[in-house]
């Protein structure tokens, strides 16, 4: 292949973690430090610089709604790989040297690996650790990903209500868009644009999907329901009280400030 450097990725899914590693026996120097073999090792013989890039059996989705559980846990062992290998933390993995490229040398240390089992060679971050990560300016890794959708799902599903009319969806997508543009600005290397406008649409579909009409006015009469029980047991050994020194029902209400229907109800539950 002609291009000494490639995309080892798609905008949508990741297939291969890549890691660049400065040290001059970097092709190697997995070993030494107990980290992961490499699927691939591709060196510069010139300096010994190398990337290192492991494959992943299962390809994983970077901008969907649906799938950002495994992309979290996918951030967390990039991360954890990263810090064995001593690897660039700004390095984004988005171009990595051609393994087939006679400018460079390279080896096979191992096949693709399942993400159980590159955690396991690594102490996983905390959530936490990853959220602080975002947030350091030499930081290029998933974990944006990741907090790019943690941002954007409680305004998602505020914001959706404002397009729920026929036609409202193409809308909703374009506010998100907007939304998502907004928030990758905050971050110190912000993501390619066509990973945002994925992760915008993705959120949109899903929220669109799974948050209509029905389930708010379902999710707002469970949260009365709770309020009620909660306001209930607040107020009854008042109720009790008074009921018990001959009060009458309507008398009561008037003292804890409810209805007298609500105070019936209480006292036949």
């Amino acid at each position: 292949m002609k291009y000494a450097n490639i995309q080892p990725n798609t905008s949508g899914k990741v297939v291969w973690l890549a890691f660049d590693v400065d040290h001059a026996d970097a092709a190697t120097s997995w070993h030494r430090l107990n980290a992961p073999p490499p699927t691939l090792a591709v060196e510069n013989p010139a300096n010994g610089h190398a990337h290192l890039l492991y494959a992943l059996q299962t390809p994983v989705p970077r901008t969907e709604a649906a799938r950002a559980r495994p992309l979290l846990y996918l951030a967390s062992a990039q991360e954890g790989i990263r810090r064995k290998l001593g690897a660039d933390p700004g390095y984004s993995g988005h171009l990595c040297k051609n393994p087939l490229h006679t400018r460079w040398q390279t080896r096979q240390w191992a096949q693709a690996y399942s993400l159980a089992e590159l955690a396991e060679w690594v102490d996983l971050p905390r959530i936490a650790d990853m959220k602080k990560r975002v947030r350091d300016p030499d930081y290029a890794g998933l974990g944006r990903n990741c907090e790019l959708f943690e941002r954007m799902r409680p305004v998602a599903y505020s914001l959706v209500r404002r397009f729920w009319m026929p036609g409202g969806l193409d809308h909703y997508k374009d506010a998100l868009r907007v939304l998502a543009d907004d928030l990758n600005a905050g971050f110190a290397t912000p993501l390619p644009v066509a990973e945002v406008r994925g992760i915008a649409s993705s959120c949109a579909r899903w929220v669109w999907k799974h948050f209509d009409p029905a389930t708010f006015r379902e999710i707002q009469s469970k949260r009365g329901a709770r309020k009620g029980a909660a306001r209930r047991e607040a107020l009854m050994p008042e109720v009790l009280r008074l009921i018990g020194e001959g009060k009458s029902q309507r008398e009561v209400a008037a003292a804890v400030g409810v209805n007298h229907a609500t105070i019936s109800r209480w006292l036949s539950e």
